[in-house]
């Protein structure tokens, strides 16, 4: 539609309507300037009919205002505002080519349903570069304005034919400069597809708001469609819950390093997501030059011509696209995937000194290497470690014939036959190549600050050494290796916290969607085909008791005390593998009201790199773990709390994670497999070729003490030497104290382990046999409940608990007497 050129709104002449929609419209035109002087601009004006709309006319006023003050190269400037005619107007930056949405439209249209991954990745990037600027502006005292864009879509977001990308319509903008212009609480503007989560409960919204919609467009560019559609109620409940899929379960072929950045920037909690635009745009940096090192902005650029050409000849204009880009093109339509990715050159391994060691026979009896984190320099590749030579997947039949060529200083140990029991020895801080010493942070500063500073003091270095275990003279082998509370840790960061701000003084039932059952742990552990990996959790607060502080969530709730935060995450590096996400729930136990929480496995990570490396397994052996204490055991809050008294591990393979083949049944691939080792029970695990474990802490400053794992080849058929009586009895007590404390705690499955243990080191020992009862009850397995309850009356009729007991058999309807087997 063509207006009448002679028509002005004072020095801008309107050319060509653009767009008409909501309450204002928007045209091509020129400024007209002295001598003949013509600038082309973008005019957007308030209909008519909305002029005396004095909350629109007050959000049209709010954007000039805002939009003015902004001057970046990824937001569409605005040059002037006024009145002309009873008619409100901008007079803004004219950018040469389609919006966003536009853009993804007609490449649908074209079979190009998803953007290839650098494009996409780059308009993102570009987005948070304008997004970042606009947050931090301030006036003219410095003091910050706190803009925040809240309406960030596809259609707010230009492409222009050289390939820039700006972001327009700042006008539901909130910034402190507008003190009238503040959101009703219940309120909420924009387009409700992109609402986050706190903007869609109507909630105080800042930069994070914008990270949220950001995250969400690139989704979008990704997926080729939006992670929830349907009607407004529909969407904003899903959207707030995080109840929706990730972008590698609707494109299998997306980076799960890209998948991660994404659904962090899309995270429920906002304190979880990327803190600022540019924290956002960094991580997408550091994907995108290394994933596509060829990447250039003309791509986009020669896209938005391709795509739009025909609009461009109905104009009279033909843009040049070269015909290596219409190739590029085509194979993104024909593959729906970006052109191959040409592979990184594997770094060249220097020299280094081998040290001779016998051969290592690959038998049950192999004693495992230990490899612990050093101090020395850093590693640029950790994954790889000095196998420079692995450069691709093609090279992985050469594996066996290369499997020598493993690092100098990683020590395969054969069996010694010593009767000495010389464990690892670990560097002492003065050593050399042992810890930087460094003085201790105040005691007085909260302990994620004092983490904080020693985090500064010391920075991590990533490299790992390898030092040599002898194994212990105990049938048929065993080797026992030491963990140091302040190196061996699996440090989890404070952006894991899922439930923040909780009050210590009620008690909390936590509880999660995983079709596992949390502590229930079968006879043997051996890696199996899953969609979702174990959520572990750590509870932060002054009054958690230490057996308690970590665990796995599971279906039965469990009843946690004294708790301020609770961190939720699992173990590993991100996969290239669809994980599900899982809801996890938290209730005060005396009120209705729940809290959810949805759990995505990729952003939610602790390394477990900094745990101790027990290499040499046999996936055919069966293992038998156990830990124990060294000296008064091991302190994770200092010595004003009690000791800890478990630690987690993860399958660690032979081959590097980007060679190993994906073993897949019934469409599931086989994760890694993860577990907590406690004191008190043993561990059997099998079908692993080593194992990383470590201490689950949040800060490592206050550590003290080191713990024992023990491992060695498990045989059925191994005779047990009867144990002296009194020792039976002892650890018999032992077992049963430790069971009531985790049954008071909420964890029923563990409770009852220990009791049978307890019943096995002394058969019908009193209080097991009752704790046996009621765990089995609280388990739903009634008839072993009833037969211990039978047990422990005919066998102590005159017991101070055998009233208690009585009283439960009558309660399950049992009415035989007690005499009755």
């Amino acid at each position: 539609m063509t207006h009448d050129p002679h028509e002005h709104l004072g020095r801008y002449e309107l050319l060509t309507q653009l767009g008409r929609g909501g309450m204002a419209e928007t045209w091509r035109a020129r400024l007209v300037g002295a001598a003949g002087v013509t600038k082309p601009v973008l005019i957007k004006k308030v209909l008519p009919e909305f002029a005396n709309d004095e909350a629109f006319v007050s959000m049209f006023i709010s954007e000039a205002r805002i939009s003015a003050t902004l001057s970046h190269g990824n937001i569409a400037q605005v040059f002037d505002f006024g009145r002309m005619d009873g008619q409100y107007f901008l007079a803004m930056e004219l950018v040469d080519g389609q919006p966003l949405h536009r853009l993804l439209r007609r490449a649908a249209k074209t079979g190009l349903p998803q953007m290839p991954i650098p494009l996409a990745t780059y308009i993102a990037l570009e987005m948070c570069r304008g997004l970042h600027y606009a947050h931090t502006r301030t006036d003219e005292k410095g003091a910050p304005l706190h803009i925040v864009h809240r309406d960030i879509s596809p259609d707010n977001v230009l492409i222009s034919y050289e390939g820039q990308v700006k972001i327009v319509d700042f006008g539901i903008a909130k910034a402190r400069m507008l003190r009238n212009f503040n959101t009703e609480p219940g309120v909420v503007r924009g387009k409700y597809l992109y609402f986050s989560p706190e903007q869609a409960r109507g909630r105080e919204v800042d930069a994070r708001t914008d990270v949220w919609a950001t995250g969400l467009v690139l989704y979008e560019m990704l997926c080729g469609q939006l992670p929830v559609t349907g009607t407004q109620a529909a969407v904003m409940s899903r959207m707030v819950h995080g109840e929706f899929s990730s972008p590698r379960e609707v494109r299998k072929e997306l980076p799960s390093a890209l998948n991660e950045i994404v659904m962090r920037a899309l995270s429920v909690d906002a304190s979880i997501r990327y803190e600022s635009a540019n924290a956002f745009g960094d991580a997408l940096a550091s994907f995108l030059y290394p994933f596509a090192p060829r990447f250039s902005t003309m791509n986009l650029a020669y896209l938005v011509r391709e795509l739009f050409k025909p609009d461009l000849l109905q104009e009279g204009r033909e843009l040049t696209v070269p015909p290596s880009f219409l190739e590029e093109l085509a194979a993104w339509r024909g593959t729906d995937a970006p052109p191959p990715r040409p592979h990184a050159r594997p770094p060249t391994p220097g020299p280094a000194p081998v040290s001779k060691v016998s051969s290592p026979r690959r038998g049950a009896h192999n004693a495992p290497t230990v490899r612990t984190p050093s101090v020395a320099g850093p590693s640029k590749f950790p994954k790889w470690g000095r196998l420079g030579l692995v450069a691709g997947t093609g090279l992985l039949a050469l594996w066996g014939t290369l499997h020598w060529l493993r690092p100098a200083r990683e020590l395969e140990v054969a069996d010694v036959p010593s009767h000495s029991s010389r464990l690892a020895h670990y560097p002492e801080p003065g050593d050399a190549g042992g810890t930087v010493s460094r003085s201790a942070p105040d005691a007085s500063t909260p302990r994620a600050a004092q983490q904080e500073a020693l985090d500064a003091s010391s920075p991590d270095t990533g490299s790992e050494d390898s030092v040599e275990s002898e194994p212990v003279p105990e049938y048929p082998a065993a080797t026992a290796f030491r963990l140091d509370s302040r190196r061996h840790v699996l440090r989890v960061p404070l952006d894991l916290v899922a439930f923040p701000r909780l009050d210590s003084t009620v008690t909390y039932r936590l509880w999660g969607s995983s079709p596992s059952d949390g502590f229930a742990h079968p006879a043997v552990l051996e890696p199996a085909p899953r969609r979702e990996p174990p959520v572990f959790f750590l509870l932060s607060g002054e009054a958690v008791r230490p057996e308690v502080r970590e665990g796995v969530v599971g279906r039965r709730p469990i009843s946690i005390e004294g708790v301020r935060a609770v961190a939720l995450f699992t173990l590993g590096e991100p996969t290239q593998d669809d994980l599900a996400y899982q809801s996890v729930y938290l209730k005060q136990e005396d009120a209705a009201v729940e809290q959810r929480f949805t759990f995505h496995p990729e952003p939610m990570r602790v390394s477990a790199s900094k745990g101790l490396l027990i290499r040499g397994l046999d996936a055919r052996q069966t293992y038998t773990l156990s830990l124990n204490p060294v000296g008064e055991g091991v302190f994770l809050r200092g010595r004003a709390y009690a000791p800890m008294s478990q630690v987690a591990c993860i399958e660690w393979s032979e081959l590097p994670s980007t060679l190993e083949p994906v073993r897949k049944v019934d469409g599931y691939a086989e994760q890694p497999l993860q577990f907590l080792l406690p004191e008190w029970r043993e561990v059997r695990v099998r079908g692993i070729q080593g194992l990383r474990c470590g201490f689950i802490d949040d800060a490592v400053f206050d550590n003290e003490g080191e713990a024992e794992v023990r491992i060695s080849p498990w045989d059925p058929k191994r005779p047990k030497a009867p144990p002296v009586e009194d020792a039976r009895v002892g650890e018999a007590t032992r077992l049963a104290t430790q069971g009531q404390r985790l049954a008071r705690a909420g964890q029923f499955y563990d409770a009852f382990l220990l009791a049978e243990d307890c019943l096995s080191t002394v058969p019908e020992q009193p209080d097991c046999l009752v704790l046996s009862g009621v765990m089995q009850a609280r388990l739903g397995r009634m008839d072993g409940a009833l037969e211990r309850y039978r047990t422990f009356l005919r066998r102590y009729p005159s017991h101070p608990k055998a009233a208690t007991v009585k009283e439960l058999l009558s309660g399950h309807g049992q009415t035989r007497p007690a005499s009755t087997p």
